[in-house]
């Protein structure tokens, strides 16, 4: 296999299972993740509102990791920003549905897993919001429109998809 990226980033991701991406990355890059993860995860349940300077903390943190990253490729680093971009862009159609920070989680996501990478943390993230959503429309008899932490699922499904 031709190696045709530039820089220290390795090219032929893609041909590998998501399995084999996510578990590639540095254990030092998924302990900056959880971090991320967890920080986002208090600030968002306590504050429903996540700081800006948390955003430009991390976000240099994910970009300077992938200059150290012997597993992510450039392609996947974009991809991941663009699938993390369409959340921002769903969020402001939706007049913040889906808030803003947790789009810009998901865009750092994406710079830190790459889009192969970040695929099962955020599936598992909205299946577990899903039936998180269900339980508490069937349970408590509240049917009206609230607010629901998204980080809390991006940790649970991150640490979920690290142990298996």
């Amino acid at each position: 296999e031709t190696n045709h990226s530039s820089g220290p980033y390795k090219s032929g991701i893609g041909k590998k299972s998501v399995p084999e991406v996510w578990h590639q990355g540095g254990k030092e890059l998924k302990v900056l993740e959880f971090l991320f993860l967890a920080i986002g995860t208090f600030f968002d349940i306590r504050e429903r509102e996540l700081p800006v300077m948390f955003f430009v903390c991390f976000g240099i943190l994910a970009i300077v990791s992938c200059f150290f990253s012997e597993s992510q490729s450039v392609e996947n680093v974009l991809q991941g920003v663009c699938a993390g971009s369409l959340f921002v862009l769903i969020g402001w159609i939706t007049k913040e549905a889906i808030g803003y920070g947790d789009g810009m989680g998901l865009i750092i996501l994406g710079i830190f897993e790459g889009w192969p990478g970040m695929i099962p943390v955020v599936v598992g993230a909205f299946l577990l919001s899903g039936v998180y959503g269900l339980w508490k429309l069937f349970n408590c008899g509240d049917s009206r429109i609230e607010e629901i932490p998204f980080y809390p699922f991006l940790l649970i499904s991150f640490i979920g998809v690290l142990i298996l």
